[in-house]
Order: C-alpha cells, then structure tokens, then sequence
C-alpha cells in the first residue's frame, strides 16, 4: 500500500474521514465477494479496496445521487426477515 497517496486521496474524497468509510466500506464488499475492479495479488480486502480507488474504479457517491432500486425477490425478502 502507498502510503504517501493517502493525503491525496483524502483530498479527492473530501477528507479523511471520508476517505476511511470509502475504504472500509468497499473492504466490506469485498469479503461478501464483490467482484474485484483491479488486477492484484492481494487478498487483503482493504489493500484491494486501496488500490482500486488510486485506480479511480470506485468513488464516494455524493449526497445528491441516488441510488439505484434493486428489486428484492420474496425468497431473499423472508431471508433478510
């Protein structure tokens, strides 16, 4: 991991904070197996989650965007209840 991005990329997202709950939040992703976006030989989900974001294949969804609806079938619906 290069480290000496990091301020940068706190800068691209709006903060460190920001930065970390980009992070975390994809690391989460990830480790429920969501495709991976970069060619690495990690399996640290938050080194992938890293680099995936140097590469510019993730970024924060600003407040104003919305989210896409994703229907939920009835199995997966009683699943989650």
């Amino acid at each position: 991991m290069d480290y000496k991005k990091i301020d940068e990329l706190a800068n691209r997202v709006g903060g460190a904070l920001r930065l970390t709950s980009l992070i975390v939040s994809r690391a989460r992703q990830i480790v429920k197996k969501s495709p991976i976006l970069v060619e690495t030989e990690s399996d640290d989900p938050v080194q992938i989650a890293f680099q995936e974001l140097m590469e510019g294949k993730i970024r924060l969804r600003e407040e104003y965007e919305q989210v896409p609806v994703v229907p939920v079938s009835q199995e997966n619906k009683e699943k989650t209840l």
